[in-house]
């Protein structure tokens, strides 16, 4: 397999691991019985953290295989991508699901407003994964000046 392939399986790696840990933090700042988490946090610097450690470096990663495929394309790339954003799509719409439970004080910091916008960077993923699918099938006409004798 070629590099690219192998960054696209990194960058679904890394929206896994994105997903998990959100929702495993947002499931902490719900807290046992819904009354919060029974510790002192600051939940918009783990956030931060969070999507730092690894939801960025998927999106670098998704950016990187576009920028070194995007003439023509990898069929194989492209799946990978999309199925990364199909993952952060539906981590993030599950994050969604559990924001209403946590308790007001600990909604700082883009803790409600982060899995919206990681729902469009994934809808980005997706759109990067199907334009190189698309180019992978499109025949790249080659023009060699050694032809015209």
């Amino acid at each position: 397999m070629k590099l690219e392939t192998w960054t696209s399986i990194a960058s679904l790696g890394l929206a896994a691991m994105f997903v998990t840990i959100l929702l495993s933090f947002y499931n902490f700042l719900i807290g046992p019985n819904g009354s919060g988490p029974d510790r002192v946090v600051d939940p918009g610097a783990l956030l931060y953290q969070e999507i730092f450690i690894s939801a960025v470096p998927s999106l670098v990663l998704a950016g990187f295989v576009f920028f070194n495929t995007r003439t023509r394309g990898d069929k194989l790339a492209g799946i990978m991508l999309i199925a990364a954003g199909i993952v952060m799509i539906a981590g993030m719409a599950a994050a969604t699901t559990q924001v209403p439970q946590i308790q007001r004080q600990y909604v700082v910091g883009g803790i409600d407003s982060a899995p919206y916008i990681f729902i469009a960077a994934g809808a980005g993923v997706v759109a990067i994964g199907g334009y190189l699918i698309a180019m992978s099938r499109k025949k790249i006409a080659h023009t060699d000046l050694d032809d015209l004798r």
